[in-house]
């Protein structure tokens, strides 16, 4: 009786429930994938990953007025074609003239206002990218931080080269596949950035070549109403040119800005 009794409580412990039984351990090996950053926790002594999808919507909408601006100055430049060959033949005053001028004087306003937030969000934008750099330990910077903010506003004294270098240290370590702490410096570049090194360069050096003053490209930098009415009159096709070349530098940057941005998102895991 006691052999069966045993025998019983054997059988109704096998039978008992699956809820009843203790979980079982979890993995030992379980660890996030290489370069895994949490989003907003940096590394312990650097700093905190920082958002940057507002900031870049902002930057992609100021170049986006810009360049349409851009296109619309250099229109209104060429329908005073026939108004600046009347003023330099003294068929009309330079007063009537400089009215004529209004709309596009109206036009580089706005644009100068719009290049003003544009120039503020960049800075802002590449600042914080190169900040959340140091978060991923993108290691050796060549452009700290602080070095983007005085590139950004004197790069073009270099023809926009320095910021070439830059913009190609920037996406080279945006790069989402790249684990933290890894060398980065070797990885593939956009050709966008190449196109618009040599856009910028080509419509610089046109600008200079053909002695344009008053203008570069649609944009007038301050000079008198005569020197613009003169390239008008003589150099409307290189004007155009110039112009032309500004404006595929522009639409060129602006993709080339998206793109960066994305990449940028996926690779601190910004929401």
């Amino acid at each position: 009786a006691i052999v069966h009794q045993a025998a019983g409580r054997r059988h109704a412990h096998s039978m008992a429930p699956m809820s009843d039984l203790p979980p079982p351990p979890p993995p030992s090996n379980l660890s996030p994938p290489p370069g895994y950053v949490p989003y907003g926790i940096g590394a312990a002594g650097v700093g905190n990953l920082r958002t940057t999808r507002g900031l870049a919507k902002w930057l992609v909408a100021l170049l986006g007025i810009s360049l349409v601006m851009q296109v619309v100055t250099l229109l209104v430049q060429f329908a005073l074609r026939r108004s600046a060959t009347n003023f330099i033949q003294g068929s009309i005053s330079s007063s009537q003239f400089d009215k004529k001028l209004g709309l596009y004087l109206a036009m580089i306003a706005l644009a100068a206002v719009a290049a003003t937030g544009q120039l503020v969000v960049l800075i802002v934008w590449t600042f914080r990218l190169a900040k959340n750099h140091q978060v991923l330990q993108r290691q050796p910077q060549s452009f700290s931080p602080g070095a983007t903010i005085a590139i950004n506003i004197l790069g073009g004294c270099t023809l926009f080269i320095l910021n070439f270098f830059m913009w190609r240290e920037l996406w080279r370590a945006s790069d989402p596949d790249t684990p933290r702490g890894a060398a980065y410096k070797q990885g593939p570049v956009t050709p966008l950035l190449g196109v618009y090194l040599a856009m910028t360069i080509c419509g610089a050096v046109a600008s200079v070549a053909i002695g344009l003053t008053g203008t570069i490209g649609p944009i007038r930098t301050g000079s008198s109403s005569t020197d613009l009415a003169k390239n008008l009159d003589g150099k409307l096709g290189f004007v155009l040119l110039a112009g032309a070349l500004s404006m595929a530098a522009a639409a060129v940057f602006l993709v080339f800005v998206r793109q960066l941005s994305a990449r940028h998102i996926r690779a601190i895991g910004e929401a």
